[in-house]
């Protein structure tokens, strides 16, 4: 839909076509795992989240803002519903910790709109970057105040300010080196995360 609105006024009926089988095929889920859980308020929360997402997205690309840093924040916010998504359709509900797990993996994956933009000359500045991660590192520890995270999960935050020390003590290579090195650190940093937040949040018996 994103690239239909990019082209004003001519209309492309390709892209109209798997406009529509992809939101048929989204609809058709979400209608099917809703009417297995009926009294599932959980998930309609998360379907009106992601269409309000959809319709700010689409928002954006006509006023040519889809670059803009707060819509890249609300797509990466939206991606991670995936995980709360997937535990109220098969548990049936929300918890507190699933939010905060959902929170934590925005936050961590949102970083990276930071630190790639590096790379341009127009965002290279690192005031941004630190109000950022200062922000979001102030976010994760409330949330584990709360106990909507235990200790060890929230300490997985800690993956991306060390790969964010990193780049501000390297950052003349690193918005000069190749974009291929830039993908390689951020793939690896989200894999340690990955594990790190697996291995806190496996039942007791099997760590």
């Amino acid at each position: 839909m994103g690239l239909q609105i990019k082209q004003r006024r001519s209309w492309k009926p390709r892209f109209l076509l798997w406009t529509g089988v992809y939101g048929g095929i989204a609809g058709v889920l979400a209608l099917w795992l809703f009417w297995q859980h009926p009294e599932n308020w959980s998930l309609l929360a998360i379907y009106g989240m992601a269409v309000v997402i959809t319709l700010v997205d689409g928002v954006s690309v006509w006023q040519r803002q889809q670059r803009a840093i707060w819509n890249e924040l609300i797509t990466f916010a939206a991606v991670c519903l995936s995980a709360p998504l997937a535990y109220a359709a098969t548990v049936g509900m929300v918890t507190r910790p699933v939010m905060g797990l959902w929170l934590l993996n925005a936050l961590f994956f949102s970083s990276a709109i930071f630190t790639v933009k590096l790379q341009k000359i127009k965002t290279s500045s690192l005031v941004p970057r630190v109000v950022f991660h200062a922000v979001a590192t102030g976010i994760v520890a409330l949330i584990w105040q709360v106990h909507w995270l235990s200790p060890i999960t929230a300490a997985a935050f800690g993956v991306v300010l060390i790969k964010f020390g990193g780049i501000v003590w390297q950052k003349d290579w690193y918005c000069h080196t190749k974009i291929q090195h830039v993908s390689q650190e951020e793939t690896g940093s989200s894999l340690l995360f990955f594990a790190i937040v697996t291995l806190s949040l496996l039942p007791p018996y099997l760590n």
